[in-house]
């Protein structure tokens, strides 16, 4: 239970097969701290990004070095929650985690859940987006007779908080639901930029689709590329500064909008938003939980504060 993730009330994820595959997700929920992290699982490199719970990190969504993404969002009805699942069942949020960390495709997902039945814990309720690099992506929901699955039924998957196999098939202007008005924006400006859909069109979609005002606001969007195994992170609705990770080098680096150049290493510890956002001009950053460790911002300020003592011997000779 320690890995239940409440993955925010208006969230918007996407899928989109244009010249190359690019998915994303935009993550939305009350102010705290969020972190981007590079885990090694079964599957092998896992980026994934998380919010501070209280007591440990929620992960909320990901991709593996094999290209497969998936984004873990709340949805409206509540169906199937249970106290604990049986054997023949599975947390939908395990459904979310652990196919990332043991699956390459789409389809090994499918294999991998099998005849078993995904249900919901009786306080949160999630659907799940997945997509690989092939052009195979779909969304996993609890329904009360058992698993619904809609695949992508064209060049474009999105999902946001109502249960995309109550609409399935029908004219965007007959979606309703929590969400509904979001999943339409995204839906017309993937379909108006498809041609030429790249990382900005990505980030277009994600602004569009931004929350800037009530309790749930837009704190990270993501955008990821499976085959390049890159992922470009714009912070609290700031598209100006974006970054990138890379999950074969396992770095993260400026991108855009940088007056200077940074590549940090990123590891399971992982870097928050706070000290991403001292880089791009925002308030300093607070002290980093301890979790094994000096951080590299704590590091400098030694090094800074030694450098500056020997300065000052030096000038009094």
């Amino acid at each position: 239970m320690c890995a239940v993730t409440h993955a925010g009330a208006a969230c918007t994820g996407f899928a989109v097969y244009s010249g190359s595959p690019l998915f994303g997700m935009n993550f939305d929920y009350p102010p705290n701290e969020i972190r981007f992290s590079i885990e090694q699982s079964e599957a092998g490199a896992l980026f994934i990004g998380s919010f501070w719970m209280g007591e440990h990190y929620g992960r909320t969504v990901g991709m593996n070095e094999h290209g497969l993404f998936s984004s873990n969002q709340m949805v409206f009805p509540p169906r199937a929650g249970v106290a604990e699942p049986t054997e023949d069942e599975l947390f939908i949020w395990n459904a979310f985690y652990d196919g990332l960390g043991t699956c390459t495709s789409v389809d090994e997902v499918l294999t991998w859940i099998g005849d078993r039945r995904v249900v919901q814990y009786e306080s949160l309720h999630l659907h799940n987006l997945y997509a690989d690099p092939a052009g195979h992506a779909m969304v996993l929901e609890c329904g009360e007779a058992g698993n619904v699955i809609t695949k992508i039924a064209g060049s474009f998957l999105v999902m946001t908080n109502f249960h995309n196999g109550d609409f399935e098939g029908l004219d965007l202007r007959d979606i309703a639901g929590d969400g509904a008005e979001r999943y339409r924006v995204a839906h017309r400006t993937i379909e108006e930029r498809f041609e030429s859909f790249d990382i900005y069109d990505g980030f277009e979609t994600l602004r569009r689709t931004a929350q800037s005002a009530g309790s749930y606001r837009t704190r990270y969007s993501l955008v990821f590329d499976p085959e390049s195994l890159e992922i470009y992170i714009a912070l609290e609705r700031d598209y100006n500064h974006i970054w990138k990770v890379s999950l074969a080098n396992r770095t993260i680096e400026t991108h855009h909008g940088f007056d200077a150049y940074v590549v940090l290493p990123l590891d399971d510890i992982g870097i928050t938003g706070p000290v991403l956002q001292a880089h791009a001009g925002w308030e300093p950053a607070p002290v980093v939980r301890d979790q094994g460790g000096l951080r590299w911002p704590l590091l400098l300020l030694i090094a800074g504060g030694l450098l500056g003592a020997a300065y000052l011997l030096l000038s009094k000779r």
